[in-house]
Order: C-alpha cells, then sequence, then structure tokens
C-alpha cells in the first residue's frame, strides 16, 4: 500500500512540474507579445529569443545568427506592418505541447490589430513557436508560420 502511495504521489508530482513547464512556456509567449507590442527589440533580441533563431514558413526560411540581426529583422517588420494599419497583436489562444523537460511548441493563434481595433486580415494567424529551456528560462529559438487548420497535435506521431 505504501508504495502504490509513493507511486500516486510521484506520479502527481511529476504532473504538476509538467503543468507549471508548459504554463511558463506560455507565459513567454505572452511576455513575447506584450514586448512586440512595446516595440522593445533589444529586449525581445537579447532575452527572449535565443539566437540564431530560425524562421520559416510562408515565403521561405531565414536565420537571425544574433541580436543584431534580430533587432533589424524585428525593424523591417515594424515598418512593414504598421504600414498596414498595425497598432497591436492580440493573442486568441495558446496549443502547449511540450516535447521534453526543456523544449515546448506552442502554437499560437492571434490578431493583428489596428487603429480602429480591427483585426487586419487574415483575422487569425497561427504561429508555431519553439521553446527551449536555457538556464531555468524559455526562450523562443525558431518559429514557424503556417495555416490556421493545420495545429500540431500533442504526443501523436
Amino acid at each position: 500500500m505504501r508504495i502504490k502511495t509513493i507511486a500516486i504521489f510521484a506520479f502527481i508530482v511529476c504532473n504538476v512540474a509538467i503543468a507549471d513547464d508548459a504554463a511558463d512556456a506560455g507565459a513567454k509567449l505572452y511576455e513575447y507579445f506584450a514586448t512586440f507590442n512595446e516595440k522593445d527589440v533589444h529586449k525581445v533580441a537579447n532575452t527572449i529569443y535565443s539566437t540564431p533563431v530560425h524562421i520559416g514558413g510562408g515565403s521561405g526560411h531565414r536565420v537571425l545568427i544574433d541580436p543584431d540581426a534580430a533587432v533589424d529583422n524585428l525593424t523591417n517588420l515594424y515598418e512593414q506592418i504598421e504600414a498596414q494599419g498595425w497598432v497591436e497583436s492580440k493573442i486568441s489562444d495558446l496549443k502547449i505541447c511540450l516535447a521534453s523537460e526543456s523544449l515546448a511548441l506552442v502554437d499560437t493563434r492571434y490578431s493583428r490589430i489596428d487603429s480602429e481595433g480591427n483585426a487586419i486580415p487574415p483575422e487569425i494567424r497561427t504561429t508555431l513557436y519553439v521553446l527551449q529551456k536555457i538556464d531555468g528560462a524559455w526562450r523562443i529559438v525558431a518559429f514557424y508560420g503556417h495555416d490556421n487548420d493545420k495545429r500540431p497535435a500533442c504526443g501523436q506521431g
């Protein structure tokens, strides 16, 4: 009976740790979006991304080799999206899959919002972020835009 109790306790503790890791990975995405909305390119490049960062989807792939490249990329992105009327991005939901204790996949549905509060088409955008836990903190190491109906399924091969 004692071994069964210990096994149940260990199972609960492990699942709580997993839930905490998933919540922390999700919190990093909310931090990223808040920092992105503030246009703090240096914070994104130095504390949210872990360079090199791989970006894929849509028109191809590229690698931001270091924080300076990330700052340049973000600065160019702001010019593009502000020309479309962008003032902020809002997350509608996250789907978090923990691949391991130090690797999380966070699929994010979000909208880019204009000054009138309307979503800039496409209304819903979907990006898969790959986060790695480095020195105890989640950092974005890659992200991939994808079709809204192609969300990953956790634990399925």
